[in-house]
């Protein structure tokens, strides 16, 4: 508002992320705290209710079902505890008791071998994947080749464009990507998403999920 009333500004009014203008404007309403923002979800059938272990439960039998179908779908979670056990279900599922070859230890504790998926959490302009591109936080890979020194040749689930992540910058920046905390998803792009809240969750949480 400072920056408007004292030099001018333009403002962005219009969404093109939606094909469906109807989702456009229930995004909006949420964003502004309107009541009626959830009666479009709930009028969609986007909202299940249940315990947290039969919602945790539903959860991941609908990202293996977009999985199966080729999409590129992600787990969002409102604790750190929940996305682990997501993760966790995810790689034992992915894995489905084939022992891992070369495995290597991520940041967020996990550990990772090739077929995972990764994110990214730091933007790093010496990881190049073109001129004009490089590793950024939010971006996810899945994992290619696994280096003796812990290092990791992932290709970009969406560009499809391939890097080397440093040992360093995978000891430090990295975690599985099949879920991740509603703060930790700003950025993320993926075809799909299944999310679980508690009900302490506020409107800006909501939104960006």
């Amino acid at each position: 508002r400072d920056i408007t009333h004292t030099h001018g500004a333009l403002r962005l009014a219009e969404l093109h992320r939606f094909t469906d203008p109807a989702e456009a404007a229930a995004s909006l309403a949420l964003r502004e705290g309107k009541p009626e923002a959830l009666g479009f979800y709930l009028d969609h059938g986007r909202v299940h209710v249940g315990d947290v272990a039969t919602a945790t439960q539903d959860a991941f039998a609908a990202w293996v079902s977009d999985r199966d179908a080729g999409l590129d779908t992600i787990m969002i979670a409102p604790t750190r505890n929940l996305v682990a056990e997501l993760n966790a279900r995810a790689r034992a599922h992915r894995l489905d008791h084939t022992p891992a070859v070369s495995e290597v230890s991520l940041a967020d504790g996990n550990r990772a071998s090739v077929g995972d998926v990764i994110i990214t959490r730091s933007n790093d302009r010496r990881l190049r994947l073109t001129a004009t591109d490089w590793v950024k936080n939010g971006d996810r890979w899945t994992i290619t080749g696994v280096g003796r020194g812990g290092g990791l040749t992932v290709r970009h689930n969406l560009s499809q464009r391939t890097v080397r992540l440093p040992a360093d910058y995978v000891h430090t920046s990295t975690g599985l990507g099949y879920a991740t905390t509603i703060h930790s998803a700003q950025g993320v792009t993926a075809d799909t998403m299944h999310g679980l809240i508690t009900g302490r969750e506020s409107r800006q949480q909501l939104y960006t999920m």
